[in-house]
């Protein structure tokens, strides 16, 4: 319900649990779907993630400019994966 009212948390929230298949069963498109539209909206953790994900799919480019986004957004983790 939070998702169809635009909580952002509520989309990073849902993309771990179609992660991890907690309450639901284990869905990486919608693992994704749910972690994109967090990015999109601001969220550092969720940007950090898609990072961690295109680097594991070898997407070094991609990666990089995602952890470039969430250290801006003040995520240190992703300022690690940058320097």
């Amino acid at each position: 319900k939070a998702v169809e009212l635009g909580s952002v948390q509520a989309h990073y929230q849902l993309s771990i649990m179609y992660q991890l298949g907690q309450g639901v069963e284990i869905d990486k498109k919608k693992q994704v779907y749910h972690l994109e539209q967090a990015a999109i909206a601001g969220h550092a953790a969720a940007r950090f993630n898609l990072g961690c994900m295109e680097r594991e799919n070898r997407h070094a480019a991609r990666a990089a400019k995602h952890f470039i986004i969430a250290a801006k957004l003040g995520d240190d983790q992703s300022s690690d994966n940058v320097k």
